[in-house]
C-alpha cells in the first residue's frame, strides 16, 4: 500500500524523552484506519498522501511538511496539519490542535469526502487540494458535514443516452443531484 510506503514517524515513546504521544507504535494502526476512511468515503486503493506522525512538536518526522501531519500534544492527542506538498516544496499549516486519536475518522472522514467530491481532477493530490480550498472553507465544511448515505444496495437502472442528458441538464439547472430529479419526475408520474 503506498500509503504506507509514503508514511514515516519519529521513535517517539518510550525511546525518546521529548514524546508526549505515540508515533512510531501507533503509526501503523492509524495508516490501517485511514485507508478503510478513504475506502468508506470512495477513494480508490490506489489514492495516496504523505502521511507524517511525530510524538513532540520538535518534528523529527518533519510533519511539517506532510499532507497530513501527525504532532503529538499530548496522550492520544494531536495537531493535525494540512495542506503540504506531496514533492514537499510547500510547507503543511497548522489546521486543529489536541484532536483525540479516537476522534480521528470523525476529524477526517468530511475532509477526505470533500477532497473525493471536489478535487480538480485525480491527479490533485490531498496536500494541494488543502492549499487551494483553504482552511476556512475546509472548517466549514467539515463543520456541516453530513455523511451521505450508502449507495452500494441501491439498484441501479439504465436508461438512454438522450434521457440521461435532459435528466443531467435538469439537474444542473436546478441544481440538484441526478437522484433527485429522477425521483422527482417519478412521483409526478404516479
Amino acid at each position: 500500500d503506498k500509503l504506507m510506503t509514503s508514511s514515516m514517524a519519529c521513535p517517539a515513546l518510550p525511546l525518546c524523552g521529548l514524546a508526549v504521544a505515540e508515533a512510531e507504535r501507533g503509526l501503523p494502526g492509524v495508516n490501517e484506519r485511514l485507508r478503510a476512511l478513504m475506502t468508506k468515503v470512495g477513494l480508490d486503493s490506489s489514492t495516496s498522501f504523505v502521511v507524517r506522525m511525530t510524538g513532540c512538536p520538535n518534528g523529527c518526522a518533519r510533519p511539517y511538511m506532510a499532507e497530513l501531519g501527525f504532532v503529538g500534544d499530548g496522550p492520544n492527542s494531536y495537531q493535525i496539519w494540512l495542506g503540504g506538498a506531496p514533492n514537499h516544496s510547500r510547507l503543511a499549516e497548522p489546521f486543529m490542535d489536541k484532536m483525540k486519536l479516537d476522534k480521528m475518522e470523525e476529524t477526517l472522514e468530511p475532509l477526505f469526502y470533500f477532497y473525493r467530491t471536489r478535487r480538480l481532477n485525480a491527479e490533485e493530490s490531498f496536500g494541494d487540494f488543502c492549499a487551494r480550498m483553504g482552511f476556512d472553507v475546509l472548517r466549514i465544511y467539515q463543520k456541516s458535514y453530513v455523511a451521505p448515505p450508502s449507495i452500494t444496495q441501491l439498484p441501479r437502472v439504465g436508461v438512454e443516452m438522450e434521457a440521461f442528458e435532459k435528466l443531467k441538464e435538469i439537474a444542473e439547472r436546478d441544481n440538484k443531484t441526478l437522484s433527485e430529479v429522477v425521483s422527482e419526475a417519478i412521483r409526478k408520474l404516479t
